[in-house]
Order: C-alpha cells, then structure tokens, then sequence
C-alpha cells in the first residue's frame, strides 16, 4: 500500500529567503523528519542538548532506563548518532550555514531555526517587529500578495514562550495567537498601503455590514470589489483635478493677458543717441540733453 503520509520533496534554502518561504522549508523538514520514529524525540518543544566538543562527545545524553521498555531503550551514543544523522539531514538542505554550526554547535532544533532566521535578518526580536513598517505596495505586486506579506509578517512576530524576548518585564508564558483586533488591524493597513483613502471609501460602501462584523470579516468581499473600488478613486482624483483646473482658469487668463501687455510695450529705457555716439553718459533722453544746440528766437 502506498505510503499516504510522503511530505512533498524536501529543498534547499537559497541565498535569499522570506518569512514565508523560511516557514514552508521548516514546517516540511519537520514534517518529513518526525515520519522516522528515530528523529521525532529530538524534535520536542523542550528537547535540548549540548554541543558535541572533545569533552562531552555524548552531548548530555543518558543511557535510558529500565523505565524505558526494552524495545525503545537506546544507549547514549546511540542517542547521540541518531541526532547527528538528523542533523545532517537539515545541514544537507541548510547549505546557507555552515555544516558544523548545525551538526556540531546546535544546542535544539528551536536554537537551529534561530539560527537561520539570524542568517536572513528576520529572526525574532523586539527590533524585528519594527521592520513592519518598510513594508510597502511593491509595484506589479497583486493586493493579495501584499495581504499575504503583512500577515506572513504579523505572524512569524507573534510572541512564544521558547524566545528570550520579554513584555513589559514579563516573561511569555503561552505562544500568543491571532486576535481579532490584529486580524482587523492587518486589513486596515492592507487597504491603506493600496490606497490612503481605500479605508474612507470601504467605511462608506460596506457600512451597514461593519455595523454587525469585523472588518476582516468583510475581506473577502472587499477583495473581490476591489477593482471596482479602485477605478471609482481614480474618477474622484481625476474629477478633483478637472474642478481645480476650472476654477484656476480665470486667475490664470488674467495673468497671461498681462505678460502680453508687458511684451507688448516694453518699457521705455533712457538712452540719448548724441552722447552715446560721443561715448559720453548717456542715461537721459535726447530731449533732455544738455548738449543740444540752444535755439534763439
């Protein structure tokens, strides 16, 4: 009978990663690892060991007891080769660091997915959630890819208990889920990256819905009046900008007609044509010229 449990075929990180193709790798090498009964116990949530160094090659592992039923009862050095097999196994489709780091440094598989996600800059820390706000409406980018990013983002930034980071002095106690509030929050920016007044016209045209449901409840219907939304932007931007035309157009006429007067009739400038011939000054009109001859009557 055919195995029905296969996990898609396991690839290799890349040079460059995001959130969201980091987490398809890591959710299928997990699976695909937990299917050998031999690596599922090193993936626990609270499974750690030591790194392997000349003075603990055994990495903190015991021999099992006979607490352990005989069939399941492994030595430590039998604990010990069936985690470095395993961990070779991710180092084989983690060729962005280095073999050693994984194999030899590793201290759980959490500690390894720190790793990586250090590796690409995206790993989880106060100063990471910051970065939400270089996220941006790419241009040829679909507004359903945009959705995806920011709640790819949202996601992979929501607290857990197995990270060092703190709240307010606190630790975290349980892994934070999705609330309803975020879920609005993320539709809110999403319209908002796609248009700064697609929120404005979403509130008028979906108001009676938004009486009695969240507003990422309505998403799906929004997406699909997207199009349709955008186009009646684009006519009111375009119609804001033909009244403005209009109502310049009489101050802009005036000014117009004035710069031709101006041309027109230049201004008259002093200049006497008898002393400039005789290089003498000559900033006063002919008439005015003391030089002329003085006629007696």
């Amino acid at each position: 009978m055919a195995n029905t449990h296969r996990a898609p075929k396991q690839w290799c990180l890349t040079k460059i990663e995001t959130v969201n193709s980091f987490e398809n790798w890591r959710q299928n090498i997990i699976y695909t690892l937990s299917l050998d009964p031999h690596f599922a116990p090193f993936l626990g949530d609270n499974v750690q060991w030591q790194k392997k160094t000349r003075f603990g090659p055994n990495r903190g592992f015991l021999n099992d007891g006979e607490d352990v039923a005989e069939a399941n009862r492994r030595t430590r050095e039998q604990k010990v080769s069936m985690l470095e097999l395993m961990l070779g196994q991710i180092a084989n489709y983690c060729p962005v660091i280095s073999r050693n780091t994984i194999v030899k440094n590793s201290t759980s598989i959490e500690n390894i997915w720190q790793t990586i996600r250090l590796h690409y800059g995206f790993q989880s820390t106060g100063a990471h959630f910051i970065d939400f706000a270089a996220i941006h409406f790419e241009p040829n980018e679909r507004p359903e890819d945009l959705y995806q990013r920011i709640m790819a983002f949202v996601e992979d930034n929501l607290l857990r208990r197995d990270t060092q980071i703190t709240h307010h002095g606190g630790a975290i106690e349980e892994d934070e889920e999705m609330t309803p509030s975020l879920e609005n929050f993320v539709v809110l920016t999403w319209l908002r990256l796609i248009h700064t007044d697609l929120p404005k016209l979403v509130k008028q045209r979906y108001g009676t819905e938004l009486r009695s449901r969240t507003l990422s409840s309505i998403k799906p219907e929004v997406s699909q009046a997207l199009d349709s939304l955008l186009e009646e932007l684009r006519n009111s931007e375009d119609a804001k900008v033909m009244r403005a035309a209009t109502s310049n157009f009489p101050a802009k006429s005036k000014f117009v007609h004035e710069e031709k007067l101006k041309l027109s009739y230049p201004r008259s400038i002093k200049s006497c044509p008898l002393c400039k011939a005789t290089g003498r000054p000559d900033r006063h009109f002919l008439s005015k010229c003391s030089f002329l001859p003085k006629i007696h009557g």
